[in-house]
């Protein structure tokens, strides 16, 4: 497992914070990173099994071990908040010159939110509460990597974070197993969406998605729409329409809808925008 790519642990969702013998853990809006612990040396790797050392120069923690597999979230903080478009600048970025330019005004950090190897033993058959003892066993927190905050209350945690701004909690089961290239129920996520009331400005043609204003501002793309407010909304479109081109229908500001949201981005577009229902 040292120095290779794994495919990690997956998740389902949940509408609201579960019950029982859970932890509940932050989620962190960053993307998803395994890191390769080896003898002083460090090696990050993505969900999707790319590996991404040479972006994150900055990460290069010390351990007094001989090697771990660590699991957990790349991010780049903003005050409190994790600000998901800058780490994914930082991800994307390939000149050295760049790198390390902003491995100095973006920094990253990586926070550990499991354990799956350690010292040339596989940890992964043991159960979650064990794992995260030794996860606190191995890491002091630095500028580079911490533990992920978690606590036993979800419903308080999941409050606090839809105060704050924050992305949601993931909940997990504490005698689960690690469970490898596997989407498993021991482990839920319950997002903090925002909401809004929006106008449906446009129809975009070759792939589906419905343009969305607010008092006069664009403000992006939905994509997510069930088949049934589609039907409702195509029974009266045509009738409506006020400029027809090769990618777009757009239509009178007439029809509004509640949507929801993971934050808006620093242009102020919504991120990831999902319909919930028309509003009259």
């Amino acid at each position: 497992m040292i120095n290779k790519p794994i495919k990690p642990m997956l998740l389902h969702k949940s509408d609201l914070p579960p019950h029982g013998n859970l932890t509940h853990q932050l989620k962190f809006d960053g993307f998803r990173c395994i890191m390769s612990y080896d003898n002083g040396n460090t090696r990050l790797f993505t969900r999707h099994q790319n590996e991404c050392t040479l972006p994150f120069p900055e990460i290069r923690p010390s351990f007094p071990i001989k090697n771990a597999i660590f699991d957990g979230e790349m991010v780049v903080m903003e005050g409190i908040k994790p600000c998901f478009e800058s780490v994914m600048k930082r991800l994307m970025t390939k000149n050295d010159q760049q790198i390390e330019r902003l491995s100095h005004t973006l920094p990253s950090h990586f926070v550990a939110f499991d354990i799956l190897y350690l010292n040339d033993k596989d940890l992964t058959k043991l159960p979650l509460y064990e794992r995260l003892d030794i996860l606190n066993s191995v890491i002091s927190p630095s500028n580079e990597i911490s533990i992920c905050p978690s606590s036993n209350d979800g419903v308080g945690l999941f409050n606090k974070t839809k105060e704050l701004g924050l992305e949601g909690i993931v909940s997990k089961d504490l005698d689960s197993p690690y469970l490898l290239d596997t989407r498993s129920h021991f482990w839920l996520k319950t997002k903090a969406y925002l909401y809004e009331t929006v106008t449906i400005t446009g129809i975009r043609k070759n792939e589906f998605g419905w343009s969305l204003s607010k008092d006069g501002n664009y403000l992006g793309v939905m994509e997510f729409v069930p088949p049934d407010a589609r039907k409702q909304f195509y029974q009266i479109s045509d009738q409506i329409v006020t400029k027809d081109t090769d990618k777009w229908k757009y239509v009178q500001p007439l029809i509004k809808c509640e949507i929801k949201f993971q934050c808006y981005t620093k242009s102020r577009l919504l991120r990831s925008p999902s319909f919930v229902r028309f509003v009259s």
